[in-house]
């Protein structure tokens, strides 16, 4: 697997017309909570997933976060390739058959300092 782009990922920022699919492989949606589908349409015309990646690398007071997602988890993939982050390690064992996939993001506050640790 290339990790500057994990299986040949394209990534773009999702849609109105991306929510069916997202709704499907939510578990509420998918169990007919239309409020939940309703939720996920509004999410995904207000880049939610994205803002909410920036406000946690914003608040983090260390020099090093990392951020992980199963390898079979494409969605969350595509959103840490779309904010610019590329993978850094790979773990196999957490969860059998579906090895876990690492980003590191630079905490911004903190660049220039000795990055230690």
């Amino acid at each position: 697997m290339a990790l500057a782009n994990p299986g040949g990922l394209v990534t773009r920022r999702a849609t109105s017309s991306d929510c069916t699919e997202l709704a499907g492989i939510d578990s509420v949606a998918a169990a007919g909570d239309h409020a939940r589908g309703v939720s996920i349409r509004r999410w995904c015309e207000q880049g939610v997933g994205t803002h909410l990646l920036k406000a946690t690398e914003a608040r983090c007071t260390t020099p090093k976060l990392f951020t992980s997602t199963n390898v079979s988890n494409h969605p969350m993939q595509r959103l840490r390739q779309f904010g610019g982050r590329s993978p850094v390690g790979l773990l196999h064992g957490l969860d059998e058959g579906d090895p876990e996939l690492f980003y590191r993001c630079p905490n911004i506050r903190l660049r220039g300092r000795s990055d230690h640790g």
